[in-house]
């Protein structure tokens, strides 16, 4: 015995209406969930971690932030220094000079600057005829 078809059909389109409005209610487009913020800290001294990585050993290196020495010696691969950023509003400047021995081929120093309350940023730069002289602007909006 064959069924009716517009019954079925008419419970086959009300089976899907009813799944449809929870599934609805779930992927809607309104979310309920808050969104976090990203908080710019605008005060006048802010504390940060600078991590310095290499590939080969430099035999000088130097980092500044606003005019501070931040390196006191080489040491191996990460180096991890605290530091304080005067303000992270307008970025950051770090100056960053290295020499390597003769004969290393070019490579590469990449810095990771994490201030608290914020995102790390990272930087690579290659060196060129075994020096590097760059100024690395970390920003955040």
């Amino acid at each position: 015995m064959r069924g009716f078809p517009p019954i079925q059909i008419f419970l086959l389109v009300l089976t899907f209406v009813v799944l449809a409005i929870p599934l609805s209610q779930l992927t809607g487009a309104g979310s309920h969930a808050k969104a976090a913020a990203v908080k710019v800290v605008e005060s006048a001294g802010v504390k940060a971690l600078l991590r310095v990585r290499y590939a080969h050993k430099p035999v000088t290196l130097s980092v500044k932030i606003a005019d501070k020495e931040l390196m006191a010696g080489i040491a191996g691969s990460p180096i991890e220094v605290p530091t304080g950023l005067p303000s992270v509003k307008d970025g950051v400047d770090v100056f960053l000079s290295a020499t390597w021995a003769e004969g290393t081929p070019d490579t590469s120093i990449t810095l990771e600057l994490e201030p608290d309350g914020l995102a790390s940023r990272s930087e690579t730069r290659w060196s060129a005829a075994g020096s590097l002289d760059e100024v690395i602007t970390f920003e955040w909006k």
